[in-house]
């Protein structure tokens, strides 16, 4: 194992015991007397740089609004990807944007945590209860009430999904204790706008411009997550066949690779709402977990997850027709038959 990784590890596991301790305050019994037109100002941690970690927060920030819906929340985070993401957002209030490397912006890092120590919030909320830099910046935060965990060892209704249990943290500090694990949570969005749907629609037709159906799938993925090419080789293979009045579009990452050679009409930007607009527009994305999966999930197109190594409760398109699949238990056969059964294709 590498040096650096061993060092990640350690450092993991010691910020993890350090905050394991760290718990809600100690009045949010208060939390259910406050009305619902309450003007609160909230804060969400979630110090990450990650496209999927971001977006993953979504749901959170919906559910909080329709909560109270003139509160105003602000965000803490790793990274300059939150004012593509939430620009539409209209509760977002402001966003901390913290260096994805502190150690080699000291003096930035600094003066954003001093920015948000400065500021009073009614609520802080942990945006993910296992970043441990989520929980110390929301106990540090001048917040009057403090949402870290469900702080509850009894977790019989607790949802796996890593964006919706925050949402139940959330919801069990107001003491609302309906049957959370079948409550109909708040899936991923982007908020795109009426224009960048039309700007997606202009793209999608400068490819094909005909009526067909339109098939997104993004090959790449990082480190273990991304699927060899004779693998994509094969489905894409597979999905030109099964689909022949389709039209496949690849979306290509950042690193401008493609695991089928590029042998698909493609697209390469490094627009989020831009590309999210062409996956709105797109009547199935197809592709590993990634943060363009997340992306996906985030507009109105139907999303399929490719799982290999990563635990799909956790992390699934989920909401519309949108789902995970395993692929150590799946055939692409078995894929292929999925796509097929989506209303589009009846």
């Amino acid at each position: 194992m590498p040096f650096l990784n061993k060092i990640n590890i350690i450092k993991r596991r010691f910020f993890t015991a350090l905050t394991k301790p760290l718990k809600n305050s100690n009045n949010l019994e208060l939390l259910k007397g406050i009305p619902k037109d309450a003007r609160l100002k909230i804060l969400i941690t979630r110090p990450n740089h990650r496209l999927g970690n971001q977006l993953l927060i979504t749901p959170l920030i919906q559910e909080i609004e329709l909560e109270f819906p003139n509160c105003k929340i602000d965000l803490i985070v790793n990274g300059t990807l939150s004012e593509q993401l939430f620009t539409n957002f209209e509760c977002i209030d402001h966003i901390i944007p913290l260096p994805k490397k502190p150690f080699k912006h000291l003096l930035s890092y600094t003066s954003k945590c001093m920015q948000l120590l400065s500021k009073k919030y009614d609520i802080a909320i942990v945006g993910c209860e296992d970043s441990s830099s989520g929980k110390i910046f929301a106990k540090l935060s001048r917040a009057k009430f403090k949402i870290i965990n469900s702080d509850n060892t009894n977790n019989i209704n607790k949802p796996l999904h890593i964006a919706k249990y925050p949402i139940y943290n959330f919801k069990k500090a107001l003491n609302q204790n309906d049957d959370l694990i079948n409550y109909d949570y708040a899936r991923l969005s982007i908020k795109l706008s009426k224009e960048e749907k039309e700007k997606g629609a202009e793209i999608i037709n400068s490819f094909f411009n005909n009526k067909k159906t339109v098939i997104s799938i993004f090959t790449f993925a990082t480190g273990s997550k991304c699927y060899s090419k004779d693998w994509w080789s094969e489905f894409y293979n597979m999905l030109k066949t099964k689909f022949p009045e389709s039209n496949i579009l690849e979306i290509l990452p950042m690193e401008n690779v493609s695991q089928i050679d590029f042998k698909s009409e493609h697209f390469y930007g490094r627009d989020l709402r831009e590309i999210a607009a062409i996956m709105e527009n797109s009547d199935v994305f197809i592709g590993a977990d990634s943060g363009m999966m997340h992306l996906s999930a985030a507009t109105n197109t139907n999303t399929i997850g490719l799982f290999d190594i990563t635990d799909t409760n956790i992390y699934e398109p989920y909401g519309r027709k949108n789902r995970s699949i395993n692929t150590t238990k799946t055939t692409k056969n078995e894929i292929i038959e999925i796509i097929s059964n989506l209303s589009f294709y009846n």
